[in-house]
């Protein structure tokens, strides 16, 4: 399955304003990295955050987040956002907000 294209048009405008953001295509989807860390995604309709601890207070609260496993082996710290959840604006802003806070408290990578 390829990835959302609607998703994607989504992340180019919502990470257009962000320095230093770098656009790649990775797991079969694409991501966007911050300072050479990937800080969100998309996984065939899924939008991927890497939150790191908000990641599992997201999947606690809302059952449209669910923990990033695409191998049979949950990545810890990261979580994926069903269609239903990234098409409301306020979650998915929300989402992103948190993986992006995250995301700066990581060592650059370039």
């Amino acid at each position: 399955m390829a990835y959302d294209a609607a998703l994607e048009a989504l992340l180019d405008q919502t990470t257009r304003s962000w320095r230093g953001v770098r656009k790649k295509k990775m797991f079969g989807g694409v991501v966007y990295m911050s300072r050479g860390n990937i800080c969100i995604g998309i996984w065939q309709d899924h939008l991927i955050l890497r939150a790191g601890a908000a990641a599992g207070a997201l999947i606690a609260r809302d059952g449209r987040f669910r923990p990033f496993d695409v191998t049979g082996h949950a990545m810890k710290g990261w979580a994926m956002l069903s269609p239903g959840g990234w098409q409301d604006a306020g979650l998915r802003r929300e989402a992103i907000e948190k993986a992006r806070s995250f995301c700066r408290t990581l060592p650059d990578k370039v």
